[in-house]
């Protein structure tokens, strides 16, 4: 991974965000929705089956995610710096846990910007706010960390 260390800041502010979302201590409403919803959607529609896997899958699928964020924290408090670029080696599961917390980044902020699905990005994706140009700049990250790790599998 080879980042400015601008870019290696904004990422560096995402655990302190996305932890009490993941956690359950805190939700968002977005006014499209809550975040927690958008983070864990229902499994199921009938409220029986839902109640019902919920009590099967208990709090892993939060804590999986939480240790994610923790993993790729920890990256970001790594690596080495030079001439303004940051750069650190990732293990597959590190790359993981990136993959999973940019993801989850990338959910939350799509609902602050007002996106819930599919047909809304490109109206959305013309503003010019941060939180847009965030949201944007995550999702080439993120497709830039797949590439690179698609490269690594056989054929």
């Amino acid at each position: 991974m080879r980042l400015g260390t601008r870019e290696r800041d904004l990422l560096r502010s995402l655990p302190g965000q996305l932890r009490p979302l993941l956690s359950g201590d805190r939700d968002l409403d977005t006014g499209s929705g809550w975040v927690r919803e958008r983070l864990f959607p229902a499994a199921y529609d009938d409220p029986m089956d839902e109640l019902e896997y919920r009590q099967l899958v208990g709090t892993s699928p939060a804590d999986d995610r939480l240790a994610a964020v923790e993993d790729f924290a920890a990256t970001l408090d790594g690596g080495a710096v030079r001439r303004g670029v940051w750069t650190a080696d990732l293990t597959p599961e590190q790359a993981d846990a990136w993959l999973s917390a940019l993801n989850d980044a990338r959910l939350t902020l799509a609902m602050v910007v007002g996106i819930t699905d599919e047909s809304q990005w490109r109206r959305a994706a013309a503003r010019t706010d941060p939180t847009t140009i965030a949201l944007t700049w995550l999702g080439w990250l993120q497709e830039e960390l797949l590439t690179a790790l698609m490269t690594t599998l056989d054929d």
